[in-house]
C-alpha cells in the first residue's frame, strides 16, 4: 500500500510546487491523528485511563491542525469513524455512536461555521450537473490508473473511462471478497469518495484539471483499493514455506507491475518542477543584484510551461485527464512575494506581459505596450525572461533609453544603422572572443528589415576560421522600438573551439539581411567598406 501510495502519478506537485504543501501537512495530521486514536484505544482495553486521556488529548489538537491547514480537514473526524468501525464493527446503531470519536465530530460543524463566516476571495456555490461531472472525471482517472497506460485512453473517452471504472472496482471488489476484506473496500472506497467530494463540489473545472495536487488525499484510498489483490493473495495460498514464498513473489510482481510505469512520469513532470525552483531562485537573485533604487520589472514570467530546453515535447502522458508541464505563478500571486519568498529582498516588484515578443507560452502580468515598456525603463530594472534559453535578461541593461551620444559613428550600416563603440575581450582567446558591440539607428533604418549581426574571426589570410550571427541583443530589443537617442548593447560571444594556431587575426562586424542573406552596405567616414565588414580589433596569437 504505502508503494502504490509513494508512486501514485498525480501527487508531484505535493512534494515539489510551494503552493501544494498544504496538502502533505493536512495528510502528516491525519495520519498522525489516526495513530493517536489507535494509541488511545488500546490504552484503553488495557484500563490505563491516563495515558488513554493524553493520547485522545493528542489526536484531538493534532485533528484541529489538519483542520486549520486546510478545508479538506473536515475529512478527519469522517476517517476516525471509518477506522474505528472498521477495526471493531458496530454491533448496533447504539454501539456505534457509544465511541469515542463522537467527541472529535462535534468540531465539524463548529468548522463549518467558521468556514462559512470567513470571507471568501471569490463567490462559490455548488455546481451544476454538468460542472460536476466534469470534475468527477479526473477523480475517477485517478481511481484506475494503473490501467490506462494499457488502454491509452483519449481525453474525449469518459464514458469508456466509466465503464473501466465500473469494472476495476468490480474486480476489486471480488478481491476484497477473496481476502475476506469487504470491510476494507468499502471503507477505502468511501476515503476516496468523501476526501474528494469537496474539490467535486466547490471548485471549477478548470481549476481542478491544473491541480493534480488535489489527488493527494484521495491517493491513499486509491492504494488501498490497489492493495486488495495482493491481501487476497496472502489469504488464498497456504500458509506453508512455498505459500509465503509464492506470495511475496506474486505480490512483488503485481506491486511493481503497478507502481515502475508512473515513475517515468513523475520523473519528466519532478525536471519540469526543478525548472520551476531554478526560475523562481533566479527571481531572487536578479533582486539581489539589480539597482535598489528601482522598482523590478518582469516581462513574460511563465504563468505555466509544458515545454522547454529539457523537454522539447514534454511529457509522455498516458493520463489524458492531467496536464502535463509546471507552473510558475499561479494567477492570483504576487511576483514581489516570489522574490522576497525564495531568498530575495523585499523590495516592490511587478510582472508584465508584452505580447510583441510572442513567447509561445502562458505569461504572467497585465499586458503591456512596447512605447509603455519603454517608458517604464528609466524607473524600473527591467529583465525579460526566455524560457528556451531558461534564464532572464537583463532588458534595461541592453536598452540604454535616451543615452545615446554625440560622438561620430565608427560605421554605419545599411539605412542607418551606426555601430557607436566595439569592445573585443580575448583573455580567454582559447576558448572565445566576447565582442560587445553599441547600435544606434535612424528612423530610416527602424522601418527597415530587422538585420542580424555577425561577427566574424579572420587568420592573416582572410580566411574565416570563427563566426557568430544574432540580432542585435539577440532580439531582446526588435528594431522597430528603438528611438533615435537610445542606445542598444549587443554582446556576441564567438566559440573559438580551442587554441588557434600562432598568427595574427582580426575581428570584423557586419549586417546582413535575414531574408536574403545580402549584406547590409557598410561605410566607415562615408567610405564603403570592403565586402561591407568594419575590422574592430586585431589579435596576435604568439
Amino acid at each position: 500500500t504505502v508503494l502504490l501510495f509513494a508512486t501514485f502519478p498525480f501527487s508531484y506537485e505535493a512534494v515539489t510546487y510551494v503552493a501544494s504543501l498544504t496538502h502533505p501537512l493536512l495528510l502528516f495530521c491525519l495520519l498522525l491523528t489516526l495513530l493517536l486514536y489507535q494509541q488511545a484505544r488500546g490504552a484503553a482495553e488495557a484500563g490505563q485511563d491516563l495515558r488513554r486521556n493524553v493520547y485522545y488529548a493528542a489526536a484531538m489538537v493534532t485533528m484541529v491542525l489538519g483542520l486549520l491547514t486546510h478545508e479538506n480537514g473536515f475529512f478527519i473526524p469522517l476517517a476516525l469513524v471509518g477506522v474505528d468501525w472498521l477495526q471493531q464493527p458496530p454491533t448496533g446503531i447504539v454501539d456505534g455512536l457509544k465511541r469515542p470519536f463522537l467527541a472529535y465530530l462535534a468540531v465539524v460543524p463548529l468548522f463549518l461555521v467558521l468556514w462559512w463566516a470567513i470571507p471568501k476571495t471569490s463567490e462559490q456555490s455548488l455546481p451544476t450537473f454538468s460542472e460536476w461531472y466534469s470534475n468527477l472525471i479526473p477523480f475517477l482517472q485517478s481511481l484506475v490508473y494503473p490501467l490506462l497506460p494499457i488502454f491509452r485512453l483519449t481525453a474525449d473517452q469518459t464514458v469508456a473511462l466509466l465503464i473501466l471504472v465500473l469494472v476495476t472496482l468490480a474486480g476489486l471488489f471480488l478481491a476484497a471478497w477473496l481476502a475476506r476484506a469487504l470491510g476494507l473496500w468499502l471503507f477505502a472506497l468511501a476515503w476516496f469518495l468523501l476526501s474528494a467530494l469537496p474539490a467535486t463540489l466547490f471548485l471549477s473545472p478548470d481549476y481542478l484539471y491544473g491541480s493534480p495536487r488535489l489527488h493527494y488525499l484521495p491517493s491513499v484510498g486509491v492504494a488501498m483499493l490497489w492493495a486488495l489483490p495482493v491481501l487476497a493473495l496472502a489469504k488464498r495460498l497456504p500458509y506453508d514455506l512455498w505459500g509465503r514464498v509464492g506470495t511475496v513473489a506474486a505480490g512483488a510482481v503485481y506491486t511493481l507491475a503497478i507502481a515502475l510505469p508512473p515513475l517515468i512520469f513523475i520523473d519528466c513532470e519532478m525536471d519540469f518542477y526543478a525548472e520551476v525552483t531554478r526560475i523562481v531562485r533566479e527571481m531572487a537573485s536578479v533582486g539581489q543584484e539589480s539597482s535598489a533604487e528601482k522598482e523590478l520589472l518582469f516581462v513574460n514570467l511563465p504563468v505555466f510551461f509544458s515545454s522547454y530546453s529539457a523537454w522539447p515535447d514534454g511529457c509522455e502522458n498516458p493520463y489524458p485527464w492531467t496536464p502535463v508541464g509546471a507552473v510558475v505563478i499561479p494567477d492570483y500571486a504576487s511576483a514581489r512575494d516570489f522574490v522576497r519568498f525564495n531568498g530575495g529582498p523585499d523590495r516592490p516588484a511587478t510582472a508584465v506581459t508584452v505580447a510583441d515578443y510572442t513567447p509561445g507560452w502562458n505569461t504572467f502580468g497585465e499586458a503591456l505596450a512596447p512605447t509603455t515598456l519603454r517608458q517604464r525603463l528609466t524607473e524600473s530594472a527591467a529583465y525579460v525572461y526566455d524560457l528556451n534559453a531558461g534564464q532572464f535578461r537583463n532588458l534595461s541593461a541592453a536598452w540604454q533609453v535616451n543615452d545615446a551620444s554625440d560622438q561620430d559613428p565608427l560605421a554605419v550600416f545599411g539605412e542607418g544603422f551606426m555601430l557607436k563603440s566595439a569592445e573585443v575581450d580575448s583573455s580567454k582567446l582559447d576558448e572565445n572572443v566576447e565582442v560587445s558591440l553599441a547600435w544606434q539607428a535612424s528612423s530610416e533604418a527602424r522601418n527597415s528589415v530587422a538585420p542580424t549581426v555577425f561577427v566574424h574571426i579572420y587568420d592573416g589570410k582572410g580566411q574565416l576560421v570563427a563566426q557568430h550571427d544574432a540580432p542585435p541583443a539577440a532580439g531582446l530589443v526588435p528594431v522597430v522600438w528603438w528611438q533615435e537617442q537610445d542606445m542598444v548593447l549587443d554582446s556576441h560571444r564567438v566559440e573559438t573551439e580551442g587554441a588557434l594556431p600562432p598568427g595574427d587575426y582580426a575581428v570584423g562586424v557586419g549586417m546582413y539581411d535575414p531574408f536574403t542573406g545580402v549584406r547590409l552596405a557598410a561605410s566607415f567616414q562615408g567610405e564603403p567598406l570592403a565586402e561591407n565588414v568594419f575590422v574592430v580589433d586585431h589579435l596576435t596569437v604568439p
